[in-house]
């Protein structure tokens, strides 16, 4: 779970260091389009959800759920931050990402910081 979270909080960065490549650049569209497409939506579900879409019997029926709600709120993220740029007329690429990825990095954050209160939580719980 934590390599997952790494992963997501960096597909951001990545994404935002991959604008800079020229405009016709297939590294460019390939690597933006599935952040905008997967990782803010990603990043939104394992904050809420956790680990209880890996848990249970119905582990790949959980996966299929995860992967199509964290593709449904990643699409509402990225139409919310484009809208609000078109709407001000600051829209560039760049600008989305930056936001996104920031966006990002602190939904993967507040996640860890989540799963480690449970765990203290639970770890004092336990002695009483």
């Amino acid at each position: 779970m934590i390599a997952l979270r790494c992963l997501v909080a960096l597909s951001g960065w990545i994404a935002l260091a991959a604008t800079g490549l020229p405009e016709t650049s297939p590294a460019r569209l390939v690597v933006t389009s599935l952040f905008l497409l997967g990782c803010p939506g990603l990043a939104a579900v394992v904050l809420w959800a956790g680990e209880s879409l890996t848990r249970g019997t119905a582990g790949a029926a959980r996966l299929l759920e995860g992967a199509l709600l964290a593709g449904a709120v990643s699409l509402s993220l990225t139409a919310l931050v484009a809208e609000a740029l078109f709407l001000t007329h600051t829209f560039t690429l760049t600008r989305a990402v930056l936001i996104l990825a920031v966006v990002c990095s602190a939904l993967v954050l507040a996640s860890s910081l989540r799963g480690e209160g449970r765990r203290a939580h639970r770890v004092a719980a336990g002695k009483d």
